[in-house]
């Protein structure tokens, strides 16, 4: 079934739309912001099962909560927040199943979706492990800021924080990244060709 017109409204309309019980409405929504939270999600876990549950459940909890937006037009901040909500759950769940042993290892899961270019892979391996390793908060701070490209105001609203908080956050982990990466090989040769303005 075609979702227009649906699909030419703004975020403010889809929201009310939705809001008023229009599928189509809510199926725009997930067609205009489904793969900006998953790559969220992927960039905060790495590569992972749990994403594309993660994912429905954010629309779930969009589809729940809908009536209560109070700002319609901030639809893209309201799935971000809830994304950064539902992300540090499950890092924490993670940490504590570790705690207890019932996770085997720390290890990165394999992924059929993974990149075949196997430089980039372990550069993206090397930069998982580091990130792993991070406060939850500063983790979705660098994500959010050099991954996903959103403004500062976007990073310290889907952190609830303030932008002077996700500032902070965002440069301990950048400082973080480039401490750590000297035990990543690849990841350390990768950065220090971009410091020297080349591709490596």
């Amino acid at each position: 079934m075609s979702r227009f017109p649906a699909e030419r409204l703004g975020d403010a309309e889809l929201v009310q739309a939705v809001a008023s019980g229009d599928a189509a409405a809510a199926g725009v929504v997930w067609d205009r912001y489904a793969s900006l939270v998953r790559s969220v999600l992927r960039g905060a876990l790495g590569p992972d099962s749990a994403i594309e549950d993660l994912l429905q459940e954010v629309f779930v909890v969009f589809l729940r909560c809908v009536r209560d937006i109070r700002d319609s037009s901030a639809l893209r901040s309201f799935l971000m927040a809830v994304a950064v909500r539902l992300v540090t759950v499950e890092l924490r769940r993670r940490r504590v199943r570790r705690w207890v042993t019932l996770s085997p290892n720390d290890e990165m899961p394999d992924s059929s979706v993974m990149p075949r270019d196997f430089g980039g892979l372990e550069i993206l391996r090397g930069l998982y492990r580091i990130l792993e390793r991070l406060p939850a908060r500063r983790r979705l701070a660098f994500v959010l800021r050099h991954v996903q490209s959103l403004e500062i105001t976007e990073v310290a609203a889907a952190l609830d924080v303030s932008e002077s908080t996700a500032k902070r956050e965002i440069s301990r982990a950048k400082e973080a990244i480039q401490v750590r990466a000297r035990g990543e090989p690849a990841l350390w040769q990768y950065l220090q060709g971009l410091q020297g303005g080349k591709h490596v």
